[in-house]
């Protein structure tokens, strides 16, 4: 046998890749050149089992039979009611989002218009009718008080 002389191994990664990818041996790796990993293509490796592609023919008894029947009216039993639980629970997500939204955002917004409006002043005027109303009833609690005054007044006299 000759003794065959080391193999230096350079940083290219190209040899490296095709040794480990077992595309040939470090020798043939470092003669070929890239060109040699470029023409061996990797074959990829299927490690499922294979599947059956043409249709399973098994007779099922009929105890079988039923029970694959009374599954599938469940399974589509136990759809129906998840389907009626989204269609249910939907809108009431929707108006809780939309209420609790509108609650953390409604008294920010009004207060920051309150302050923004330049009409302060109008929206704390005293409207006319409202001021005729409270002349009025200072007027009616005068009158009040007189009649209040004489009838005490009277009492206290004695007639006889």
């Amino acid at each position: 046998m000759a003794a065959q002389e080391p193999l230096r191994v350079d940083s290219n990664s190209w040899r490296v890749m095709n040794i480990l990818r077992g595309g040939g041996d470090l020798r043939n790796a470092v003669e070929n050149g890239p060109a040699h990993v470029m023409q061996t293509p990797q074959k990829p490796v299927n490690l499922l089992p294979e599947i059956p592609t043409g249709p399973v023919m098994k007779k099922l008894s009929p105890r079988e039979e039923r029970d694959c029947r009374v599954i599938e009216r469940l399974i589509k039993s136990y759809y129906m009611i998840i389907r009626k639980s989204i269609q249910d629970s939907v809108p009431k997500a929707i108006m809780h989002f939309m209420v609790n939204n509108v609650k953390d955002n409604l008294q920010s917004e009004l207060v920051s218009k309150l302050y923004v409006s330049s009409g302060l002043q109008d929206l704390l005027a005293e409207s006319e009718i409202i001021a005729l109303r409270r002349d009025e009833a200072a007027e009616m609690l005068k009158a009040l008080q007189k009649a209040s005054q004489i009838i005490s007044e009277i009492r206290e006299t004695h007639v006889w």
